[in-house]
């Protein structure tokens, strides 16, 4: 049996350092950050509805606040456009050339966040299974991702804060892309009077 011995102290440089790492014993780099997952959208809650009155960025985040998120994720927003706060702009931009998939993990809407906003997405809202066939969404979108001011539901209270009948909101349709892409009836499919009822999608990273 032998023995390593050291007999010279200047190999540990202070009173802090391990004589393990030293010896390659120890590692002394901390493991990597995990790589971010892709985003995920899905449905509020089946079969709810709501009027235009959501409450604001605030109230529609709160709703899907409210209801577990998707595994791997930690952060969750409403799906729409508000004065505060784009549609395009919900995810950072470490996920924003990530693949963007359905709640259950298995359906690839588009292949990055950014290339949402070009004109279309990949797979529609329906084939994807975050919604039902011919299903509507609220989102008060442009084509683009960005706020449209006259087109949710606000009567003059602030965005998503009114069910009148006299106001709009932009909506998108679960169909679109339909048969192949290129269809921003996705996200641009009509407008809404305000006291109608639409679903209201969530995403979160």
């Amino acid at each position: 049996m032998g023995f390593i011995t050291c007999e010279r102290n200047s190999l540990i440089v202070n009173n802090g350092d391990d004589p393990l790492l030293l010896l390659n014993m120890l590692n002394n780099n901390p493991d990597p950050a995990p790589a971010p997952a892709p985003t995920v959208i899905y449905i509020y809650s089946y079969p709810i509805v709501q009027n235009g009155n959501l409450g604001d960025r605030a109230g529609a985040d709160a709703l899907c606040q409210s209801i577990a998120p998707p595994p791997g994720t930690t952060v969750v927003q409403a799906f729409l456009s508000t004065l505060s706060l784009d549609i395009r702009d919900l995810v950072p931009v470490a996920y924003q050339g990530l693949p963007v998939v359905d709640g259950g993990g298995a359906n690839t809407i588009s292949s990055t966040w950014t290339l949402m906003w070009d004109g279309s997405i990949d797979t529609s809202l329906y084939l994807a299974s975050v919604l039902g066939g011919g299903l509507e969404w609220w989102n008060g979108s442009t084509l683009a991702g960005t706020y449209s001011a006259g087109n949710s539901c606000n009567g003059g209270s602030g965005p998503w804060t009114t069910g009148g009948n006299a106001f709009f909101g932009q909506i998108g349709n679960s169909n679109a892309p339909n048969p192949l892409p290129g269809d921003s009836f996705w996200i641009n499919w009509s407008l809404f009077t305000c006291d109608l009822n639409a679903y209201l999608l969530c995403v979160a990273y």
